[in-house]
């Protein structure tokens, strides 16, 4: 049971930061320029730092982990902030918070 919950945490965050880069592709490509407001590079950063994290799971799954639990969070703090885009923001932060938690609870404990 706790690899099924790895596993599908693990699916849960990667498809996340596919979704994020492919966006972020997309972006470049269409020749989109982005308003220089802090919301748009709030969003940036976050983007970013969860492709980062999800890189350092698959090296390093606890700290890459505890990253991504740590951006999910921030997602969900920016979306109150933001307000007006909130739910759009917190849809991005729930599956990080989700996925993350499943697989801190699918990781071995090195107390046995």
């Amino acid at each position: 049971m706790k690899k099924v919950a790895r596993i599908l945490g693990l699916v849960i965050i990667n498809l996340n930061a596919a979704v994020y880069l492919l966006d972020i592709g997309r972006s470049i490509f269409d020749g989109y320029t982005l308003p220089c407001c802090l919301e748009t590079i709030g969003m940036a950063v976050l983007y970013g730092l969860t492709i980062i994290s999800v890189i350092i799971s698959w090296f390093r799954r606890q700290l890459g982990v505890w990253i991504v639990l740590v951006v999910g969070i921030l997602f969900a703090i920016f979306a109150l902030i933001t307000g007006a885009r909130g739910v759009y923001v917190m849809a991005d932060g729930g599956p990080l918070i989700i996925g993350s938690l499943l697989i801190l609870l699918g990781l071995e404990s090195k107390k046995a």
